[in-house]
C-alpha cells in the first residue's frame, strides 16, 4: 500500500509539473531561436517598424558575426502598436457589455431563462476564431466600409484619429470589435460566477431595504466583485493579445505602413508571425525566421506580464471566479 501511495503522489508531483516545464521549454526555444535576431538587429528591432526579409537570391552577408540576406532589416513597432491597439478597443467594447449582460442575467431574468443565457454565452466562446474571421470579411466590414466608418469620418474628425480617408472596412476598428465578440463570453463569465458567489442573504437584505435592482448590481460590483471584473478582463485581455486567425482577416494584414487613423488597416505580432511564417521558411539564413521567434518572445512576455499584473492586483481567486481574501 505505501509503495502504491509513493508511485501515486510520485505520479501527481509529475503532472503538477508538466504545465511548467512546457512554458519554459516552449520559451527557452523561442527565445534561443530568436538568438541571431538580437545579434544582427539590436536595440533597434524596437525603435523602427520597417520589415524587410531582404534580397534572399542572392548571397548572404556576415553582419555583427551572423549571416543575414542582403538588404534585410526587421522592427517591431508597427505589430507592437497594432497588437496593443486592437486589443485596447476590444476591452473598451466588450467590458461595459460584459457587466450590462451580467446585471441582466443576474438581477433581472427568471432563474431558467438566466441557465440558458449562461450556457449560450458559454457556447459562444466555443466558435472557432476562423468563423468569427468569415463573418468578420463577409458582413462586418461592408457595414464599416458603407456606413459606419464614413459617418465617424464626418461627424468625430475633431477627435484625433477619427478623421482621414476610409479605405475597406479592415483594419482597427473591425479588428477590435471581432476581438470583443471573442473575449465577451470570458469576462461575462468570471464576473457571472463573482455574483453566484455572493450570499443570497446579501443580496436578500438589500432588497429588503428598498434598494433597486440596478442598486444592487453597483453594490455587489463595487464590494464584491471589483477584484474578479479586473481578473475577468485580464483575461480577455491576454485572449486578444495572442488572438491569431480573425484578427489575420479583417485587419488588412499591413507591412511597413504605419496606419494614420482608425480606419487604416493594421497587423499584430500573432498575426504577422502566421502571415509571414511561409516565406521566412525560405530563407536559407534563417534570419527571418528568428525575426518571428524575436517577435514571439515580445508577445510572450506581454502575456506574461499581464498575468502577472492580473495576479497581483486581483489575486488568484478572481481569475478563477471568486474573491481573495
Amino acid at each position: 500500500m505505501k509503495v502504491a501511495n509513493k508511485i501515486f503522489n510520485f505520479s501527481t508531483f509529475l503532472m503538477a509539473i508538466v504545465p511548467a516545464v512546457a512554458l519554459i521549454s516552449i520559451f527557452y526555444f523561442v527565445f534561443n531561436e530568436s538568438l541571431p535576431l538580437w545579434r544582427f538587429s539590436g536595440f533597434s528591432f524596437f525603435t523602427t517598424y520597417l520589415w524587410d526579409p531582404g534580397f534572399q537570391y542572392q548571397p548572404p552577408i556576415l553582419v555583427h558575426g551572423v549571416l543575414a540576406p542582403p538588404g534585410a532589416q526587421f522592427g517591431l513597432d508597427l505589430f507592437l502598436l497594432g497588437t496593443i491597439s486592437t486589443s485596447l478597443l476590444a476591452i473598451i467594447i466588450a467590458f461595459p457589455i460584459s457587466f450590462l449582460i451580467t446585471i441582466n442575467v443576474e438581477l433581472y431574468l427568471p432563474s431558467r431563462i438566466k441557465k440558458f443565457m449562461i450556457s449560450m454565452i458559454e457556447l459562444f466562446a466555443g466558435i472557432p476564431s476562423v468563423v468569427y474571421g468569415l463573418w468578420g470579411i463577409v458582413v462586418l466590414e461592408p457595414i464599416l466600409f458603407k456606413n459606419v466608418e464614413p459617418w465617424m469620418a464626418r461627424h468625430l474628425s475633431f477627435i484625433p484619429g477619427f478623421g482621414g480617408e476610409v479605405y475597406s472596412g479592415a483594419g482597427l476598428v473591425a479588428s477590435g470589435i471581432i476581438l470583443s465578440f471573442m473575449i465577451i463570453p470570458i469576462i461575462t463569465s468570471v464576473i457571472v460566477n463573482s455574483f453566484d458567489s455572493v450570499p443570497k442573504e446579501v443580496k436578500e437584505g438589500l432588497f429588503s431595504l428598498g434598494a433597486t435592482r440596478w442598486e444592487v448590481g453597483k453594490y455587489l460590483t463595487t464590494r464584491f466583485s471589483r477584484s474578479s471584473m479586473v481578473g475577468g478582463t485580464l483575461l480577455g485581455l491576454g485572449r486578444a493579445l495572442g488572438e491569431t486567425m480573425a484578427v489575420l482577416m479583417v485587419s488588412g494584414a499591413i507591412v511597413n505602413t504605419l496606419p494614420t487613423s482608425f480606419y487604416s488597416a493594421t497587423n499584430t505580432m500573432a498575426a504577422a508571425i502566421t502571415s509571414l511564417l511561409d516565406s521566412a521558411l525560405t530563407d536559407s539564413t534563417r534570419m527571418d525566421l528568428a525575426a518571428l521567434a524575436a517577435l514571439a518572445v515580445v508577445l510572450m512576455g506581454i502575456s506574461l506580464g499581464v498575468s502577472l499584473v492580473g495576479r497581483k492586483i486581483a489575486g488568484r481567486g478572481a481569475l478563477r471566479g471568486y474573491e481573495s481574501d
